[in-house]
């Protein structure tokens, strides 16, 4: 089921974003396949549309997301990165650009394929999501910003687990149905239908400031975070 961010985004996060330490869990385990697995899986996509923004034809990004990545990886760097620096996400923007200007310096050609293409990832639904939501013209770093806010929105959504009709009837509230409506189409009562999707915007909620807290270094980066997640939704 296809969901799209709408006004009733902001709305799930409410007040329930403070946490006594904040640290780079999610980072500092990248080791661990599963850890990597939601680091790549979460900003794979921002990482592509910033190297498009930038001018790059569709293939060439896609050789250098992979390489910027493989980089990353044999360097150990997820491991290796300061949190006493802040963010991850301004962490991951700096190596990007750090990498790009590497590459034009360099005037190399980056080679497709074989053992560098080592990450599994879509890029031909990444182009085509990069044609439809990004404007031409737009800072590189703000379609990075928008890009990882949505990528991480559906991340989380995906994560979430219930009963298959409390799981629709939320899908469909996000899609902005009325109660009356999702009543309808699952077969829950109203009362039913609003006590799931009570329950299943807090554990949405939860996902996402979690994943959040695990890529900041203070509790002052994670309210950032939060209200920039919750304002590039908007």
């Amino acid at each position: 089921m296809k969901v799209m961010a709408s006004s009733k985004d902001t709305q799930m996060m409410g007040d329930r974003n403070r946490f006594p330490t904040t640290s780079w869990n999610l980072v500092k385990t990248a080791r661990k396949v599963e850890a990597l697995d939601t680091l790549i899986q979460v900003y794979w996509k921002p990482l592509y549309f910033f190297v498009r923004q930038h001018g790059y034809d569709n293939e060439t990004s896609k050789d250098m997301v992979q390489s910027f990545l493989t980089t990353l990886m044999q360097r150990d760097a997820f491991a290796k990165a300061d949190p006493a620096r802040g963010r991850f996400r301004t962490f991951l923007l700096a190596a990007l650009t750090n990498f790009l200007k590497d590459c034009a310096k360099a005037e190399t050609r980056l080679k497709r394929g074989g053992d560098q293409a080592i990450f599994s990832l879509d890029f031909a639904q990444g182009e085509s999501e990069y044609k439809l939501d990004v404007a031409h013209g737009e800072a590189p770093e703000m379609v990075l910003n928008r890009a990882w806010a949505k990528n991480l929105w559906k991340h989380s959504l995906a994560k979430l687990q219930g009963d298959p009709a409390h799981l629709e009837a939320f899908h469909l509230y996000v899609a902005g149905n009325d109660y009356a409506t999702i009543s309808k189409k699952t077969g829950l009562s109203e009362s039913a239908a609003k006590t799931a999707v009570h329950r299943l915007k807090g554990h949405l909620r939860d996902l996402i400031v979690g994943h959040i807290r695990d890529t900041v270094s203070s509790e002052a980066d994670l309210e950032a975070e939060v209200a920039e997640f919750m304002s590039l939704l908007s």
